[in-house]
Parts: structure tokens; C-alpha cells; sequence
């Protein structure tokens, strides 16, 4: 990709710390901040300014929806934050009609533009941005279940003191209450997870269920996560700049299902060029299955 051009909006905690992780991961772009807050968003601008003598980002400013609709990586991280105890589901109404909004107050939108979503739900409105922005679906996927896979590989490595490098394993499904781990297919050091010593089934459920808990956590203790989502969103956009072709489970749509959910993709400058045919054992299948239903579901009101 030429020198990419980042418009994150939403200048809030995930979309200021996103800027700060990108400007780090030094990836050479012009970075623009865009929110309806624009004292704020200014202010987020000042801040980060001082930081960038110190990366390889060129360009750092203020913007609006309209010239963000131009940039090539284009994030959504704006819209209601997640409130202590509150499910991701309630969070759908108020910001399906954040992203319509959004999305529309920026066309037209570039025709290469690549979109990546990371307002919750993410499964949701990952499926609404592609509905309304005219963009390819191969164009516009989420954050996904990125994190969570980061988070479980962490909590493996942990307990078996290997590095996570060395940790191939995938939360799948629908971001949240519904998603599983994919155990069939996990390995540690090139060994199945289930059989690596020391490991067993019961010690490899518990780490999901804390994966799954995490988030929460985190809300109850500082009213909101941005760290850890803010590197996988650097991350996603060194991998599409730098053509990396690698493989992460992020929100897309998927045919079969007719909505957007998390397998493994390859993702490249071209945003997602194919699903990863991974092979899932009939309890996973079912897991797979019972995330497309419950996304369906949620998604079905907004569609009328």
C-alpha cells in the first residue's frame, strides 16, 4: 500500500490510544482524528503532537467525516462506551444508529478505502457498516475476536512459561458472551494444546472463561478497556500497509451465515482475501453455528 493515509474516528480513549499505538508501531501515515467533540479532539491532537518527533508518522491532525471518507484505512471507534455489567447486546440500538450515521456523513466514501470497525457490538456493527457503505464486504471487517485470541494465547503462555509466538490458537464465533475456543485446531510449541504436559481440558476451559471475563474486570475497575484493542487496531494496519498476508480471526462476512462473524482470515493490502479453511470438530461446529443464530437474531430488528 502507498503511504497510507489513517482517519480513526472517535477521539475518545480507544480512538486517541489507537493513534498513540500506531504512531509506536512506527507505520509510516498521516494520521487524522475525527469527533463530534471537537475541543476534545483537538485537544487529543496537541497532545499526541508531542509524541511524534519521536515516531515515523508524517502527519498528524484534525479532520472531518468528509475527508476522513478519503483516507485509506478508515476506524470507527466511535460510538456509546460499555457500561460496568452491561452485556455488548444493549450497546446495538444506539450505536447502529452512530454508524449509519457516520458512514453516511462520509460519502462518498473512497472506492479503495479499507474499513475497519471496532465499536461495540463488533459483530454488529461490522454488518451494518457493510451494509450501508457501499464499500466491498472483503473491504469492511472488525476487530473481532483479535483480542480475546491475544488474551487466552497470554493466560496459555503464562501457565506453560513458553512464549505466546509460540501459541497458535483461535477464539472464534461471535465477539463476547457466545464466542469459543477452537481447541481442535490449537497447539503449543508445534504440540496439540490438550495433550501439551501439564495442560488438560478443565485447565484450558477455565482460561476461556476468564478471557471471556476479562473485559468486565478491566470495566469494573477503570470504566473502560483501550490499551489492548488499540494495539490489535495497530496491528491490523501494519499487516495491511506492509502486505503481511497473515492469518487473524477477524469479524467478516461470511456467506454461508449471512452475517459478519470471526474466523480466521488472511488479510492483506487488499483487506480480507479469503477465509482460512480451518477445520472444526462437531461440538465447535455447533458453537459456530449457535454465534451466526445469536448475531442474526440481534441484528434482525435493525433491518426493518
Amino acid at each position: 500500500m502507498r503511504h497510507a493515509k489513517i482517519a480513526i474516528i472517535g477521539a475518545g480513549a480507544v480512538g486517541a490510544a489507537t493513534a498513540y499505538a500506531i504512531m509506536w508501531k512506527n507505520i509510516a501515515a498521516e494520521i487524522m482524528l475525527v469527533d463530534i467533540d471537537e475541543k476534545k479532539c483537538r485537544g487529543e491532537i496537541l497532545d499526541l503532537s508531542d509524541a511524534i518527533s519521536f515516531s515515523c508518522t508524517s502527519c498528524l491532525k484534525q479532520g472531518t467525516l468528509a475527508e476522513a471518507g478519503q483516507a485509506d484505512i478508515i476506524i470507527l471507534s466511535a460510538g456509546a462506551r460499555q457500561k460496568p455489567g452491561q452485556p455488548r447486546e444493549e450497546l446495538l440500538k444506539a450505536n447502529w444508529g452512530v454508524i449509519e450515521s457516520i458512514i453516511t456523513s462520509m460519502k462518498p466514501i473512497n472506492k479503495h478505502a479499507l474499513l475497519i470497525v471496532v465499536t461495540n457490538p463488533v459483530d454488529s456493527m461490522t454488518y451494518c457498516a457493510q451494509q450501508i457503505s457501499g464499500l466491498p464486504k472483503e473491504h469492511v471487517f472488525g476487530t473481532g475476536t483479535l483480542l480475546d485470541t491475544q488474551r487466552l494465547k497470554g493466560l496459555i503462555a503464562k501457565y506453560v512459561s513458553v512464549a505466546e509466538q509460540s501459541i497458535d490458537t483461535y477464539i472464534l464465533g461471535a465477539h463476547g458472551a457466545v464466542q469459543f475456543a477452537a481447541w481442535s485446531c490449537a497447539s503449543i510449541a508445534g504440540i496439540p494444546a490438550t495433550q501439551y504436559p501439564g495442560m488438560s481440558n478443565d485447565i484450558l476451559d477455565k482460561m476461556v472463561q476468564e478471557t471471556t471475563k476479562r473485559v468486565y474486570e478491566i470495566i469494573e475497575c477503570k470504566d473502560a478497556t483501550y490499551y489492548g484493542i488499540a494495539a490489535c487496531v495497530a496491528d491490523i494496519c501494519e499487516c495491511i500497509i506492509f502486505n503481511q498476508r497473515r492469518a487473524l480471526p477477524l469479524s467478516s462476512y461470511i456467506p454461508e451465515f449471512g452475517i459478519s462473524l470471526s474466523l480466521p482470515v488472511i488479510l492483506s493490502e487488499h483487506g480480507i482475501e479469503k477465509l482460512v479453511p480451518i477445520p472444526l470438530n462437531r461440538i465447535e461446529r455447533q458453537e459456530l453455528e449457535k454465534s451466526a443464530k445469536h448475531l442474526l437474531d440481534l441484528v434482525k430488528p435493525m433491518k426493518k
